[in-house]
């Protein structure tokens, strides 16, 4: 069994996770692009008993955008982080993680909202460093 343990940008909140990950779920609804100003919230599902705070849980905020949506982001530099939007799971953004997962997307949701321009162009680029 693996441990993983993720952060936000400035390192106030870390969790763990207790436990195997099995790929992330992508939700391109038109909530999550906004939450994240991106594609979508590319998210890790994970039972509350397996995510446990390392620092900094009470140094988040919590945002109620609808009764059946909510973000929450690190007070300090904004990162959205682990949301326990239920009872039984927590939803943990997967780029918050420390560590490569070695698995990938393995469940769409929402395709049918999915932005008009989350394609990749005929002649797209690929950088596989940093641009200066």
């Amino acid at each position: 069994m693996t441990n993983r343990t993720g952060s936000c940008l400035c390192g106030a909140r870390r969790y763990e996770i207790e436990g195997d990950l099995d790929g992330v779920w992508m939700c391109h609804c038109s909530l999550c692009r906004k939450a994240s100003g991106s594609v979508g919230n590319a998210i890790l599902i994970v039972p509350k008993e397996r995510l446990r705070w390392l620092s900094g849980a009470d140094h988040g905020e919590t945002y109620a955008l609808r009764p059946t949506y909510t973000i929450t982001r690190c007070r300090t530099c904004g990162t959205p982080l682990p949301a326990e939007e239920d009872d039984m799971n927590v939803y943990v953004t997967a780029g918050t993680l420390d560590e490569p997962l070695g698995a990938g997307i393995r469940t769409h949701l929402f395709c049918a909202s999915r932005a008009d321009w989350d394609r990749d162009a005929a002649d797209v680029r690929h950088f596989e460093e940093r641009s200066r």
